[in-house]
């Protein structure tokens, strides 16, 4: 398919293949609430089993090392997680807080609204290299510790040796599990008086920091750059793109910035105004989205034709 477009079509349509996608942005309708697409389905029940359609696909075309956002409101958004929790980790459960006046207190009787809406934050199965620290896996830089203990045990010195080469702890440069850390170069250059470690410092740091790349892919990305929490202060944003869900630019470049990338692929299964889909591409990323209202296509592809169109700037 090509990328950094939005297609008129159900996204259910899609021919992407498996675990294709590494960043999923669903902000799907939330039954009932605003919208004509909103009020599609005869009963909640009916609009239920799509959402557990829409779940299984998106666990089809997610990454391992992927993450799914789902949008939804909080008063059904619970009846979803059920449903996605079965396909994902849950990972985090955010809010977005919009500025906006109290109401609905008088006359429902209750705690005042401020208009805040849920996001989903899922992974999928736990994977200790894709949400974990790269040493938490004991796999991982298995020949630089084999190296290394070898080299160790060759000397016939005792542990004491070591640690008054280096005057310090050392047990953590000679472990196979996820304890182990890379000798820092003063270190090594004191092992190396024992007549072993004869490995150069600098082809033993390339060979780690080429594994320790190579690692890294493998996480889920995460890029906490803004210090967000929990919760989500943006605020709405005027802009000339009309839509009656429509989410701000500057949040959904965060999640893109944090969650992914360069030249990741972004899919948006419900396009809408076309937010997510441009603001990938202006972050570099590659983009499909999907949406089954003509106008809102239409729409959608001019306004990424015009970040096409833009140098590319990363800020």
């Amino acid at each position: 398919m090509e990328v950094n477009k939005i297609y008129h079509d159900d996204w259910m349509n899609n021919q992407l293949p498996d675990k294709s996608v590494q960043l999923i942005i669903a902000d799907p309708p939330y039954f009932e609430v605003k919208g004509s697409f909103d009020f599609v389905w005869k009963s909640f029940d009916k609009y239920l089993i799509d959402v557990e359609k829409w779940a299984k696909e998106c666990k089809r075309l997610l990454a391992d090392n992927g993450t799914l956002f789902w949008w939804g409101m909080d008063r059904k958004i619970a009846y979803a997680q059920i449903i996605l929790d079965k396909q994902f980790d849950l990972l985090s459960t955010l809010v977005w807080e919009k500025p906006s006046n109290p109401n609905e207190w008088d006359t429902r009787r209750t705690f005042p609204e401020r208009g805040a809406e849920r996001l989903l934050m899922y992974g999928n199965d736990f994977d200790v290299n894709a949400l974990g620290s790269i040493y938490d896996d004991p796999n991982n830089y298995t020949e630089i510790k084999q190296y290394l203990i070898s080299e160790k045990k060759k000397s016939g010195l005792p542990s004491a040796w070591f640690v008054n080469a280096h005057n310090t702890s050392v047990s953590h440069y000679f472990a196979l599990t996820s304890q182990w850390s890379f000798p820092v170069e003063i270190a090594y250059k004191a092992f190396q008086k024992s007549g072993f470690f004869q490995k150069p410092y600098e082809e033993l740091k390339k060979e780690y920091e080429e594994l320790k790349k190579e690692y890294e892919g493998k996480r889920r990305p995460f890029n906490n750059y803004l210090n967000l929490t929990d919760i989500l202060r943006f605020s709405r944003e005027n802009n000339k793109y009309e839509h009656e869900t429509k989410k701000p630019e500057k949040l959904t470049r965060a999640l893109i910035l944090t969650c992914s990338r360069a030249n990741d692929l972004v899919f948006i299964p419900f396009a809408g105004s076309g937010t997510e889909v441009a603001m990938a591409i202006k972050e570099g990323r590659k983009a499909i989205g999907f949406d089954i209202e003509e106008k809102y296509v239409e729409m959608g592809n001019k306004r990424t034709d015009i970040i096409k169109a833009q140098p590319s700037l990363f800020f």
